[in-house]
């Protein structure tokens, strides 16, 4: 199985990006920093801000499930799937290509 560049990824792919393709809205905004119902457990509420994003780091914590991570942990966590095939799936719904390393 080939490797990912998951470096050229995250450089590359925002988390906002990520949270378009899940279709998060917050529920409020300040600054930089979103807050809103949780993709990851799935808040039942719209108003939920158990959730936090912090767009400039491109950081994301759930402080009901304590889910954390990156634009590609996020995918993960909410397709429940590893970090190798999110990054495949979500290169697949962009329409970008993966950045594949073939030599080590």
């Amino acid at each position: 199985m080939p490797g990912i560049d998951f470096d050229v990824l995250r450089n590359e792919i925002a988390i906002e990006q990520v949270l378009d393709l899940l279709e998060f809205q917050p529920s409020s905004r300040s600054g930089d920093q979103l807050r809103g119902p949780c993709p990851v457990h799935g808040s039942s509420s719209a108003q939920s801000r158990s959730f936090s994003v912090n767009l400039t780091k491109g950081r994301y914590y759930c402080f009901k499930c304590n889910s954390k991570g990156n634009q590609l942990e996020l995918w993960a966590a909410v397709h429940r799937i590893s970090v190798y095939q999110a990054a495949v799936d979500l290169c697949k719904a962009i329409g970008r290509d993966v950045p594949w390393i073939r030599r080590w």
